[in-house]
């Protein structure tokens, strides 16, 4: 199975292709922290994975791409890029939330710890049944992007659903969801650092990884587009995949999703 994939729903610009299955792959990945140049680099990366795997885009098996939530920019321009190559090659999409492949790296940075490519306390031993990772991430506007996730066989798994929330609510929805901090849950992602007051009485009940140069609290709010990808095979085991026409991005900002798109339509219509 050769899947591509591309991530651009934060400051990073990612693109990756794994070629194999969930227990054995190989993978060619491409990564730059880059603010604002998304259209300029993710074309150019996906054409440099191609070359290096000696493969033309008619042979990928599944396209997969970060569908949200983030900046809207970054969603949108990943949206449109996905839909041009399934358009154009016929190529099915699977569509990945940005903050389960956050909860997804994580869960891969315990796997490799060992061979110290991503220090961390934790050992890998330790995702079990019962592990839960708790993704915040800036979502500006005094806002996080929140989802909790647990492990299940070799996936982070969505525990109820993907918010926008003040860090003031987060206590009440998770418990409406019935998800109780303690040491059985790591946080991950920024928003724990830039709410810490708002977010301390819940952090301090969970673990932290202990961040290095590789994997710190800022980079671990980035979404990889390898994990993206490898959580694509579990789309093609339910048979989750989708069209080019049938691509849909996840803002949960409705409302700005919507001005910002009549602001785009009011341009058109003033340089016609």
């Amino acid at each position: 199975m050769k899947i591509l994939a591309l991530e651009t729903s934060t400051h990073a610009c990612s693109a990756a292709l794994i070629n194999g299955n969930q227990q054995d792959y190989t993978s060619i990945t491409r990564f730059e922290i880059a603010p604002r140049r998304h259209t300029q680099l993710i074309l150019p990366m996906l054409d440099s994975i191609l070359n290096q795997a000696e493969l033309d885009i008619k042979q990928i098996d599944v396209l997969a791409f970060g569908r949200g939530p983030g900046a809207f920019t970054g969603v949108r321009v990943g949206t449109g890029v996905i839909q041009a190559l399934s358009y154009g090659a016929d190529i099915p999409v699977a569509q990945i939330s940005s903050l389960s492949a956050v909860a997804q790296r994580f869960y891969r940075a315990q796997e490799f710890s060992s061979q110290s490519q991503i220090n961390s306390q934790i050992n890998s031993r330790s995702i079990g049944k019962n592990s839960k990772v708790l993704v915040a991430n800036d979502a500006r506007m005094d806002e996080i992007y929140f989802a909790a996730y647990e492990y299940s066989d070799g996936f982070m798994t969505l525990i109820g659903e993907e918010q926008v929330m003040k860090p003031q609510q987060l206590d009440e929805f998770l418990q409406q969801h019935n998800i109780l901090p303690d040491e059985q849950c790591t946080i991950v992602g920024n928003g724990w650092r830039v709410y810490a007051e708002q977010l301390s009485e819940i952090s301090k009940q969970c673990k932290t990884p202990a961040f290095d140069k590789d994997y710190s609290i800022e980079n671990s709010a980035y979404p990889y587009a390898e994990d993206i990808a490898f959580l694509a095979f579990k789309e093609i085991e339910q048979e989750n995949l989708v069209a080019a026409e049938r691509v849909s991005p996840v803002y949960l900002r409705d409302n700005i999703a919507k001005k910002a798109a009549k602001k785009t339509v009011q341009k058109a219509a003033q340089k016609s």
